[in-house]
């Protein structure tokens, strides 16, 4: 008789084929989101699913999903306050805030800086437990990616459970402009919850529709710009990258044409939606943006490279001994082009000191008039 009773209130929790009855609460369980993707040229900046409904008590852990060369991301949830400088979070409403990219080196010269360290590391230890939210906290997986900065451990997972049902937006800070994400956490009891299969549908859907309007973007890009400009001469057009979807979410980080060759007098005007630089390095190495500097204790200091982190122009027309360097054009500044006028035949090898681990290269070929 005891046995029988048993048997009734397993088969009332879980009903006769094991699962939970509508109004019981489920067990916890681990779900897993994809960070980024793409391969080598070709970046898709996004989570996937962008959206994703969980349980109280769920955990969600982040994977990071590029190969060796891809960009970094990190999985950040502003829901509270945090310490140092602050900039406005573009994406976010009114007064809404994320930490500056770049802050002043700590007893460093004047005009100094570092990468913030609330970007480049997480807010939790690796050692840790894993960390609990309740949308109160700001916390940050810090920077994911199978390519880790030198000096710092490598990064390719963040885990968050959450506690408290509501609606919680999440970005990447280093592509927060588009790079968005939402978890909608709802009650223990809750049935209507993807399971790891539905998840993994959806994202694959949500990456192939992004893969197929890049395709089509490629075929567009491909397209050679000219115009006469004064006293015989050509300004030709090189894009510097492409934003590759219509939810800015995928990226081509290429110049396209990537190979061009102009005459002598002729200027090149580099444009950009996205992020790039347009730098030429007349001799090896190229510089790194961030210079690792380490300490006596904890994670290194990341130096934010002036060479690379400043405009230098030292003269209008290309003069192969010198460096040149357009900085940062598009996404985090308003100069959306940038141009140079070349004189001498040769072959001028440039880069975007941002992408080039990824094959983001060009040439220019300088022949007589």
């Amino acid at each position: 008789m005891k046995k029988m009773f048993r048997l009734f209130l397993i088969i009332a929790a879980f009903g006769v084929n094991g699962a939970v009855a509508e109004g019981q609460q489920h067990a916890p369980r681990t779900v897993t989101v994809l960070v980024g993707g793409g391969q080598d040229i070709t970046s898709v900046q996004g989570f996937f699913p962008q959206n994703l409904r969980v349980r109280v008590g769920d955990t969600v852990t982040w994977k990071y999903n590029a190969d060796l060369t891809g960009e970094r991301h990190t999985v950040t949830f502003n829901g509270g306050p945090f310490p140092g400088l602050k900039a406005p979070l573009p994406t976010g409403g009114a007064g809404e805030v994320m930490p500056q990219r770049n802050i002043p080196v700590p007893g460093g010269a004047k005009g100094e800086n570092m990468r913030n360290p609330l970007i480049l590391f997480p807010t939790r230890q690796p050692a840790a437990p894993i960390e609990t939210y309740d949308g109160s906290a700001f916390v940050t997986s810090g920077e994911v990616s199978k390519r880790p900065r030198k000096g710092t451990p490598r990064n390719e997972t963040f885990s968050l459970t959450f506690t408290k049902p509501g609606l919680y937006r999440y970005v990447c800070l280093n592509h927060h402009p588009h790079m968005i994400g939402m978890i909608e956490v709802v009650s223990a009891t809750a049935t209507d919850v993807p399971d790891q299969a539905q998840i993994d549908a959806q994202a694959k859907a949500e990456m192939d529709s992004l893969l197929a309007q890049m395709e089509r973007a490629k075929e567009l890009s491909k397209t050679v710009r000219s115009q006469p400009g004064p006293n015989g001469a050509t300004i030709w057009y090189v894009r510097a990258g492409t934003l590759l979807s219509s939810e800015l979410r995928g990226a081509n980080h290429d110049f396209h044409p990537k190979n061009l060759t102009v005459k002598a007098g002729d200027t090149v005007i580099w444009e950009t939606k996205d992020g790039h630089t347009i730098t030429f390095v007349p001799s090896p190495p190229i510089p790194e943006r961030l210079i690792s500097k380490p300490q006596a204790e904890g994670m290194p200091l990341l130096i934010v490279n002036r060479k690379t982190n400043q405009p230098a122009v030292p003269s209008g027309t290309y003069d192969p001994t010198q460096y040149y360097n357009s900085d940062i054009i598009g996404i985090r500044n308003p100069q959306m082009s940038w141009a140079m006028t070349f004189d001498k035949p040769g072959v001028y090898e440039y880069v975007c000191t941002l992408h080039h681990e990824q094959g983001m290269k060009g040439t220019i070929t300088v022949v007589g008039r």
